[in-house]
């Protein structure tokens, strides 16, 4: 091992050993580099699967715009707030420029979220099964990651946000709660009747709330933000899912709730989004001629999803070694669990071996290791999940 004459921060602890190699990761490379093709069944970023935005259209949008000029504001140009904000009056929720701060990333929203809530060693709670990024980005800010469960609804299999157990999880040292609607990679949606139990409870501590799949809900209730929440609510989402820009690095946080903390917590936040600002000027400027093409975007997305949703039921149907659940209701990935006495992660690596088709195990995510889950990615191309899951089909006899 290297020896330094400095010390590295600790946070890098906090978050394991960062050396080791990913057994599953090592075989795919291995095997891409000896020239074998792989049928990923993972992938979720839309620029590498034909679901790009429109290259000439975005080459139009920025070669009208004059970025000659730099005008520094912290919480983001109004120009580029107003036309967020429409968004949100179009799904009929108050909101104003005033109450939004831009950032670079959905990524940087917590980052700022974090900053705004908390001192190292205080924990967030986060939903379990969940996205794995969030270990990560709590880690970097040395706090503590508390996890609540999701609860499986025996009789569908769905996995719904209890106001309850969330509350059962909280302690003193608890400073912010994350939600995710609808999640990753399960679906969950914050619905109505959830913020309903919520706010019965009383609890003031502050949420945020992740709506970056927002838009891509295909059954059941439907994805909420309370109108007058009784506690401070940071609502984040972004271009990355919206319109398929990843690239162009464009988050935000909505903040609503009481209006006694209300200017407190704007200011905060413009103070933080002040001391960095992160956010390029060309994308704010861009925003208005962006947003309006968010429609076509969902709607290539979202016909993508439910042609590949349909592949991956018939696929559930015809084999008998999956457990039949319904369809995902929400989201971009499809839970494929296995009646076998394996563990996910050693058949994951020996599909991928014999198969070279590659896919997640469950326990990336959160979910038990004593259950074989699998994930696949609904936005992966049709033609590559049809092949993947040919293949699969033919290993699992």
């Amino acid at each position: 091992m290297t020896e330094f004459p400095f010390s590295f921060s600790n946070r890098f602890q906090l978050l394991g050993d960062l050396n080791s190699e990913n057994k599953i990761y090592q075989t795919k490379q291995n095997l891409e580099k000896s020239g074998n093709a792989i049928f990923d069944l993972t992938n979720s970023n839309p620029t590498k699967l034909g679901l790009e935005f429109p290259p000439g259209a975005l080459s139009h949008i920025f070669s009208s715009l004059d970025c000659s000029q730099y005008d520094p504001l912290a919480e983001g140009l109004e120009s580029a707030r107003k036309a967020i904000v429409s968004e949100y009056t179009n799904r009929e929720i108050p909101a104003k420029p005033s109450d939004l701060v831009l950032t670079a990333s959905t990524s940087e929203a917590y980052s700022y979220t974090f900053k705004l809530f908390t001192n190292p060693g205080d924990e967030v709670l986060t939903p379990n099964p969940g996205y794995p990024l969030f270990s990560f980005l709590i880690g970097l800010e040395n706090l503590k990651e508390v996890h609540y469960p999701l609860k499986e609804d025996p009789e569908t299999g769905r996995w719904v946000y209890s106001a309850e157990t969330i509350a059962n999880c909280v302690s003193t040292k608890t400073k912010l709660i994350v939600l995710v609607s609808p999640a990753n990679p399960t679906g969950s949606r914050t619905t109505a009747n959830f913020w309903k139990e919520w706010e019965a409870l009383g609890i003031k501590i502050p949420i945020l709330l992740d709506e970056v799949f927002v838009g891509y809900e295909f059954s059941g209730e439907p994805h909420q933000i309370p109108e007058e929440p009784t506690f401070p609510l940071l609502v984040c989402n972004g271009f990355s899912k919206m319109l398929a820009l990843p690239q162009l690095k464009l988050g935000w946080i909505l903040t609503k709730g009481p209006e006694v903390y209300q200017s407190e917590i704007q200011k905060n936040l413009g103070f933080i989004a002040d001391t960095y600002l992160s956010v390029n000027s060309p994308v704010q400027l861009a925003t208005p001629e962006l947003i309006p093409w968010k429609t076509m975007m969902q709607n290539r997305i979202r016909t993508r999803i439910m042609r590949n949703m349909a592949q991956c039921v018939l696929f559930v149907e015809e084999n008998p070694k999956i457990k039949k659940k319904p369809a995902t209701e929400a989201g971009w990935y499809f839970l494929l669990e296995l009646d076998l006495e394996k563990k996910d992660e050693d058949l994951v690596l020996e599909i991928l071996s014999k198969t070279n088709v590659f896919l997640h195990p469950g326990s990336w995510y959160g979910f038990s290791h004593n259950r074989c889950i699998l994930i696949v990615s609904l936005i992966s191309e049709e033609e590559t999940l049809r092949s993947g899951l040919e293949t699969l089909q033919t290993f699992l006899k």
